[in-house]
Order: structure tokens, then C-alpha cells, then sequence
């Protein structure tokens, strides 16, 4: 393939950053009350309504001003006890079972140690979801902030090209890096930069067309967290197109199965037994991409044969530039199989140095949104810019908050820092290379 090479390139880029960053303190968390067997079993005597914690000694205590606590917590205690020794008896039967149904030759026997060992997990559940009633836990109060931790990482790419002479461009790399770099973007994280070495996909380009090619390396156009083999992309006039396939096939799901079989040589009515595991499903979907501009208007759609969940799924867009000063871009949403999604958002540049982004998704209590109260996307993010200044303040629905801001120092060195409503914070300085 790489016969009659006219020219070749190496070239050399990455970043490297140090700094300071602080993650989020921990969460508070709830707790929750023992209760007594009694009250399991349904008896509502105001003696058996007492709630119980633990205290700083680690002792049950009744908290709650009905019951007497001396009793009803040494019944709790005699109750955990019990129940907590019939748990360590269903599992030794549950084993003792399986054991059974190994060695079992005919699929009666099989089928009564089977069903001996259905009625024992049955049981087993119900013990423990007994034994979770019966056990206080203390809620935790939200965490001390992290003290400032010092880092440093850096990520290195290598990218190589060349050019056939018939007109073809070949381009492949690889990239490497050790320790962390901020993420300065609304993942607001710190990224581990380390990882064995991988090569990204060969591409060929020639006449205006690229193909890709490389194993799982190339992104579905839909759906980021999938992967293909092989991709082609170019334009024809205004409009552009890109597919990406994998060139496996789909794995179906398969659920655990026991199959019985009458062995050649056994006798009559003597089955050997075979568990089958499960299998999960496994999609390897081909997607696709167009876009088109006609003037202030640009239209793009992308979609796939599977998405995560193994439906087909696609999304479009439509972006209108109204002036130098405003635009207003409309998206929807199919996600696969479940209710679409629509969202408008509205961009207007204030001035040189000002501009504001909003938008709005109908996603209220959709069975994707994980907004707080199932409430619908509403955010706005205020860009400033100014010389060597640069910063975005974005808020949420949610009461989520974050702020970016870069000041360049020259010769592609940048200061920064970000912080969020979690109180996560990083700042640090970064150069490129």
C-alpha cells in the first residue's frame, strides 16, 4: 500500500499541566431505623412503634417516645441474632442443592433438588430483606473538604503521515501521557492521563473522500460509546456525509438455560444435565452523518441501527445565523424507542466581548432526564472575552453551577481555573507543544 510514497511526515503535539485540585467533599446520607419483629409481623401495639438508632457507643437506643427502650432494643438484638443464623443455614442449603443437581443422572431427581433449592433462595430473600428492617443505620453528615492536592501530567501525541505518487494521503497515530489533566469543560473532572499505548485508525484520503480503517477506534456517529471498524466520509457540492460500520456481527442476548439430554450409552430415562449461561447482548451497528448549508441555514442528522440499548435512534439539527449578533439552533431527539426530545436554544453576542447561550429541552419527567424533581433542561452559559481574558459562567435548572476562566500568558501557555456548585476546584497552567 505504501509503494511509490512521495513524501512522508512526522509531526510531534501535546499538552503537559501542573497545578492544584480539590474534588467534591462527600455526600451526606440518610439514615434509617430499625423496627421490631413484632411490628414486621403487622402488630401496631404503641409499644412495638418505637424507631431505633444507634448511639455514639454503638448501642441500639429507642429514639422515638413510645416502647420501652431496654426491652424492645434487646428484642431487636435476640431478633438480628436469629435471623442473622437462619440466613448462614439457607445458604449452606442452597449449596448443599446445587451440589445435588450436579450429581443428579435423571432429570426427576434433578427437578426435586431444584425446586428444594428455588424454596430455600425464595426464603434466603426474605431473611434478609427481614434482617435489613432489624438494622439501624446512622445518617452521615456531608463530608469535610478535601484539602488542595498538587498535580501534574501530561498527553502526547504522534501523528504520521504521507503521500502516495497517485494523489493518495495516508495518516495514522498513536498517543500516550502520565498523570492528570483537568477537564475544564461542564465534566469539570480530573482525567487520568496514563494507559497503555494505542494506535488510532489509518485513513486514506484521495480525490476528497476518506476512508478509515481500525479495529473498535473509529466513534458511531450517534452514540460516542460505541465503536466501528470502518469509515468513509467526503462531500458532494454543499452537502456532507459520513458511515461508520463494524464488521461484526451482532450478538443476540441469551438467557441461562438447562438442557437435558439422553446420553448415548445411558439408559433409559438417565439424562445427563448441561447449564448454559447467560449472554449479553452485544450490538456492533453501522451509523451515519449528513449535513448541508444553504446560506444562514445549516442542517445536520445522524443516526444508528443500535444505540446503547440496541434500538435504532437518530437525531437532527437545524441552525439558522439570523445576524452577526444572534442565532438560533433547533435539535431533536428520538432517542431510540423512548418519547423524542426536542430543545431550542438561542445564542446572542451582546457585544465584542459578551455573549449568552440559553436553552430549553422538553424532557420534563422523561425516562432519561435526571434533573432534580424530573424538572426540564433549562440552561444558560454568559461567555466573556476579552484580550488575553476568557471566561463562561453556565448555570442549570438543577442549581448547578460552574466557572471556567483562561488568562493566555503567550507562546501557547494558559493560567486557569474551575470550580462548581460541588466545590470541586483545579488551577493550574498548561502549555502546548
Amino acid at each position: 500500500m505504501t509503494a511509490g510514497v512521495a513524501s512522508a511526515e512526522v509531526t510531534f503535539s501535546g499538552k503537559g499541566e501542573a497545578g492544584v485540585y480539590r474534588l467534591a467533599p462527600t455526600a451526606a446520607t440518610t439514615g434509617t431505623a430499625a423496627i421490631e419483629m413484632a411490628e414486621l409481623a403487622g402488630d401496631t401495639a404503641a409499644s412495638d412503634e418505637g424507631k431505633y438508632t444507634y448511639n455514639a457507643a454503638g448501642e441500639l437506643t429507642l429514639t422515638a417516645a413510645s416502647g420501652t427502650a431496654g426491652v424492645d432494643a434487646t428484642a431487636i438484638s435476640t431478633a438480628k441474632t436469629a435471623v442473622e443464623n437462619a440466613i448462614t443455614v439457607a445458604k449452606g442449603n442452597i449449596a448443599a442443592h446445587q451440589l445435588l443437581m450436579d450429581a443428579d443422572t435423571t432429570l426427576a431427581n434433578y427437578n426435586t433438588e431444584k425446586d428444594l433449592k428455588t424454596a430455600d433462595e425464595a426464603e434466603l430473600a426474605r431473611l434478609e430483606a427481614t434482617l435489613a428492617k432489624l438494622t439501624a443505620v446512622a445518617a452521615t453528615g456531608k463530608g469535610a473538604t478535601p484539602k488542595l492536592v498538587a498535580y501534574s501530567g501530561y498527553d502526547f501525541n504522534v501523528a504520521v503521515s504521507g503521500a502516495s505518487d497517485n494523489g493518495m494521503t495516508f495518516a495514522m497515530g498513536f498517543d500516550m501521557g502520565a498523570g492528570s489533566i483537568a477537564d475544564q469543560d461542564d465534566d469539570r473532572a480530573m482525567d487520568a492521563q496514563g494507559g497503555s499505548i494505542a494506535t488510532d485508525e489509518l485513513t486514506i484520503t484521495y480525490a476528497g473522500y476518506t476512508v478509515g480503517i481500525g479495529n473498535d477506534n473509529i466513534d458511531d456517529l450517534y452514540d460516542d460509546t460505541q465503536n466501528g471498524d470502518v469509515s468513509l466520509s467526503g462531500s458532494l457540492g454543499d452537502l456532507t456525509f459520513s458511515l461508520v460500520t463494524d464488521m461484526d456481527d451482532d450478538v443476540k442476548a441469551v438467557t441461562a438455560t438447562t438442557v437435558y439430554d439422553n446420553a448415548a450409552g445411558n439408559a433409559a430415562g438417565a439424562d445427563s444435565v448441561t447449564s448454559r449461561a447467560a449472554v449479553a447482548a452485544v450490538y456492533n451497528p453501522t451509523s451515519y452523518a449528513i449535513g448541508y448549508t444553504m446560506g444562514n441555514v445549516a442542517f445536520s442528522m445522524a443516526g444508528t441501527e443500535h444505540d446503547d440499548r440496541g434500538h435504532a435512534a437518530a437525531k437532527m439539527s437545524l441552525n439558522y445565523t439570523v445576524s452577526d449578533a444572534l442565532s438560533v439552533k433547533l435539535e431533536s431527539d428520538n432517542v431510540g424507542t423512548y418519547k423524542d426530545i426536542a430543545k431550542v436554544s438561542v445564542t446572542s453576542k451582546i457585544s465584542d466581548a459578551l455573549s449568552i447561550t440559553a436553552s430549553v429541552k422538553d424532557d420534563k419527567d422523561h425516562a432519561l432526564n435526571t434533573n432534580t424533581g424530573g424538572k426540564q433542561s433549562q440552561d444558560v452559559s454568559i461567555s466573556y472575552s476579552a484580550g488575553a481574558l476568557s471566561s463562561t459562567l453556565a448555570t442549570d435548572e438543577g442549581s448547578n453551577w460552574w466557572v471556567n476562566a483562561q488568562y493566555d500568558l503567550g507562546g501557547g501557555a494558559q493560567a486557569f481555573t474551575t470550580f462548581d456548585h460541588t466545590e470541586f476546584l483545579v488551577a493550574g497552567v498548561n502549555f502546548k507543544f
